[in-house]
C-alpha cells in the first residue's frame, strides 16, 4: 500500500513538472507570434455560437476580445486571435494538452478541475443547476424528477452527483446542442443543465416556446478562466484582466448586450473590485 501511493504520488509530481514545461513563457509566446490561442465555445448561445453569416460570436468571444485588446496594449503592437472549439467533454484536455493559451469556455470552477489546470482568480461568472422541460410535463419540485429520464450533457460536473442524489436515469450526450435536440425529440423528460444556458434558451421562442425553466436554481458556482499550471506572469495578467471586467463594468454590460438576466453574482463582483486596480 505505501509502495502505491508513493508510486501514485511519483507520478502526479511528473505530470505537473510536466505541464509547467509545456506551459513555458506564455506572454511571450504570444508576444513573438502576434496571436492568442484561446479555447472557446461554439455550443452555448449567447456565450458562444455561430452567427447566421457564420461568424463566431457571444458574450465570451468579447470577453477573448478584450484580452486580446489588452495583450495588444501590453505589446505595443496588434494581438489577433486564433480560437479553438471546444465542448464540455474536452475542454479541459485541450488545456492540458497546451492547445491553447487560456479557456474563457462556461466552465464552472472546482476542486477537481484544479487538480489539472490553472482556474485563474477571480472567477467572471455564476451559474446554478435547473431543469428546462416543455410546460405540460408535470415537474414543480426537485423530488419530481427523481427516477426519471433527464438529458445532459457530457462533461457536464453535475452529472454523477444529480443522478446520485435523485436516482436520475441519465441520457448523455456529446454536447450541448445535442441534449437539447434530444429533448426536443422527446427522448427524456427534461434536460438537466444550467440556469444561465436554460434562460438564453428561451429567448429563441421559435424553437423554445413551448418549454420553461421547471426548478429553482440549486447549487450555484462561479465560472472560471483557466490556463497551464507553470506561468506565473501569464496566470497574473488574466487575473488583472478578469479584474478589470468586473471593475468597469464590462461583465455587466455584456449581460445586458446579449439579453442575459442580471446575476447577483457580477454584481457584487463589479461592486467587490470597482476600486480595485
Amino acid at each position: 500500500m505505501i509502495r502505491f501511493f508513493a508510486s501514485a504520488s511519483l507520478a502526479a509530481l511528473t505530470v505537473l513538472a510536466s505541464t509547467s514545461a509545456m506551459a513555458g513563457k506564455v506572454m511571450d509566446k504570444i508576444n513573438e507570434r502576434g496571436q492568442l490561442a484561446a479555447c472557446i465555445k461554439l455550443d452555448y448561445r449567447p456565450f458562444g455560437y455561430r452567427a447566421p453569416n457564420g461568424d463566431q460570436v457571444g458574450l465570451e468571444h468579447d470577453l477573448v476580445a478584450d484580452l486580446a485588446k489588452r495583450l495588444g496594449q501590453k505589446f505595443n503592437k496588434p494581438i489577433s486571435v486564433e480560437k479553438i472549439s471546444v465542448i464540455a467533454a474536452n475542454r479541459v484536455q485541450f488545456v492540458q494538452q497546451g492547445k491553447c493559451d487560456v479557456l474563457i469556455g462556461t466552465m464552472t470552477d472546482n476542486a477537481d478541475r484544479r487538480k489539472v489546470i490553472n482556474i485563474v482568480q477571480p472567477n467572471y461568472y455564476s451559474s446554478g443547476i435547473t431543469v428546462i422541460a416543455r410546460k405540460s410535463t408535470p415537474i414543480k419540485t426537485w423530488d419530481d424528477i427523481r427516477g426519471k429520464k433527464l438529458c445532459v450533457s457530457q462533461g457536464a460536473f453535475w452529472n454523477k452527483e444529480y443522478q446520485r442524489r435523485y436516482d436520475l436515469d441519465l441520457q448523455a450526450f456529446a454536447g450541448i446542442a445535442e441534449a437539447g435536440q434530444a429533448l426536443q425529440d422527446g427522448r427524456c423528460i427534461g434536460n438537466l443543465t444550467d440556469d444561465a444556458l436554460a434562460a438564453s434558451r428561451l429567448l429563441d421562442t421559435a424553437m423554445w416556446g413551448d418549454f420553461e425553466i421547471k426548478l429553482p436554481v440549486q447549487d450555484r458556482e462561479p465560472w472560471g478562466v483557466a490556463t497551464q499550471y507553470g506561468d506565473d506572469e501569464f496566470a497574473g495578467f488574466l487575473s488583472s484582466t478578469i479584474t478589470a471586467w468586473h471593475r468597469e463594468g464590462i461583465l455587466m454590460a455584456l449581460e445586458k448586450k446579449w439579453e442575459l438576466q442580471p446575476t447577483a453574482f457580477v454584481k457584487e463582483m463589479q461592486e467587490k473590485y470597482k476600486n480595485a486596480k
